[in-house]
């Protein structure tokens, strides 16, 4: 395993822009990210020509009373080896329900967090038998090909490059790791509870194996790997489609040609449902596009007589002269954001923020608003726009309005704006 990983992790590294690699780690505790940890020092100590720093980041959720005793002894581990390693706390206040996604949306926007900090590529510990259970529970949800993808390896999001170097290997594989090398673990004893979804799937994946399907994670995993193939198929088509039937302004607004989206319509179901998918996550901000029978149901809607503006995922959708238009609602947006200079954010889940000045982000309705030109095809919706977009006040109070831009999910920018004091970046999901 030792050999296969330092070869992988090699071309990761190899395929990287900067020349310094730097990472933040993931660091759990559990099995899989101690192996990958150890894996890492291990692939460190033999490639020193190679400038790669790394930086566990422990995320103590507090669900457990041991949780921070158990977190400092997993610190112990790491700085052991060598790693600069930090604890961080999720503080937002704990949930009645759900609360698995409120621990893993608190973990990513720590480990967001500091990886923005860092400027660095994020490293997780999924595995092979993580991405079968995945690909389970997605298809059980009636996920559409892009749901059905699961995991990559290697992928883009929110402007973090997201790294899966044990995507390949299943669970049997990194214990017998763990075990010929003495590493110490920590077991959560939440995943055995069956109050949550992941450990049903997951006992219910191993009742399968022994009844009538052994490999049934490997054919789910297969299963990710067609998908990916047909949609580095499908993406060139879509992406020309899209290049012509969209406008995307940088302040988070977009036009469809409506009776182009039609024709696409209907020709396939699944490809309209994913561009208004895409276009909704890229306006409204939303982690994952609506689910496919609510997209349906407003196209449905677009094309009955009669049609008037809807809501869906934080987006108001209009219909005037042959064009859809989609608008950020004005609601559901936190403006009270601290902001240090230098540092990356996320704002309303749209923009990616670089200031060069250390303040607050505010709501002043952006004022001589003058991004939006008399010729632009939103110049009715500027009193609109401007409520959804944030300025910066400094710590003299000096208010800053923003210069806008493009991300696209390599995180090329469109143009310059090295200069600009404070600057929001699109992420463009619609981007293929």
């Amino acid at each position: 395993m030792i050999n296969s990983f330092n070869k992988n992790f090699k071309k990761i590294c190899n395929c990287l822009k900067t020349q310094k690699k730097v990472f933040v780690l993931g660091l759990s505790g559990g099995s899989d990210s101690m192996a990958l940890l150890h894996l890492l020092k291990n692939f460190m100590e033999i490639n020193q020509n190679l400038s790669i720093e790394i930086y566990p980041v422990i995320i103590d959720h507090d669900l457990r009373s041991n949780s921070r005793d158990e977190a400092l002894e997993v610190k112990k581990v790491a700085e052991k080896l060598g790693f600069k390693t930090i604890i961080k706390k999720i503080l937002s206040k704990k949930p009645t329900g759900n609360i698995q996604n409120w621990a893993r949306k608190g973990r990513r926007d720590l480990l967001c967090e500091k990886t923005f900090e860092l400027s660095a590529n994020l490293l997780l510990g999924h595995h092979f038998d993580d991405q079968a259970e995945t690909m389970f529970m997605r298809l059980s949800r009636h996920s559409g090909i892009d749901g059905l993808v699961g995991m990559k390896q290697n992928t883009f999001w929110n402007g973090i490059s997201v790294i899966r170097p044990l995507l390949n290997y299943n669970k049997n594989q990194i214990r017998k790791y763990i075990e010929e090398n003495d590493i110490t673990f920590f077991e959560d004893n939440s995943n055995y509870m069956l109050k949550y979804e992941r450990t049903k799937v997951r006992l219910l994946l191993d009742k399968i194996k022994l009844d009538n399907w052994t490999d049934v994670s490997k054919d789910l995993n297969k299963l990710s790997k067609i998908n990916n193939k047909l949609l580095k198929k499908i993406n060139p088509f879509l992406s020309d489609w899209l290049k012509k039937n969209i406008i995307l302004d940088e302040v988070g607004a977009a036009r469809v040609n409506y009776n182009n989206f039609k024709i696409i319509f209907e020709k396939s179901e699944l490809f309209a449902i994913k561009i208004i998918g895409k276009i909704l996550q890229t306006v409204g901000g939303k982690e994952y596009p609506p689910k496919r029978k609510k997209t349906l149901n407003l196209i449905s809607s677009i094309f009955n007589r009669g049609f008037k503006n809807q809501n869906l995922g934080n987006v108001i959708i209009s219909l005037k002269n042959n064009y859809l238009f989609f608008i950020r609602e004005q609601r559901n947006i936190n403006f009270e954001m601290k902001v240090e200079k230098n540092k990356k954010y996320i704002f309303d889940g749209r923009f990616l923020v670089i200031s060069k000045r250390s303040g607050n982000l505010v709501n002043y309705k952006c004022k001589n608003f003058d991004k939006i030109s008399s010729r632009s095809p939103f110049i009715k919706h500027t009193s609109m726009i401007k409520n959804t977009i944030p300025c910066i006040q400094t710590l003299e109070g000096v208010v800053i309005k923003p210069h806008f831009n493009i991300i696209d999910n390599n995180f090329n920018i469109k143009k310059e704006s090295k200069d600009k004091l404070f600057n929001l970046y699109l992420i463009d999901r619609l981007n293929v």
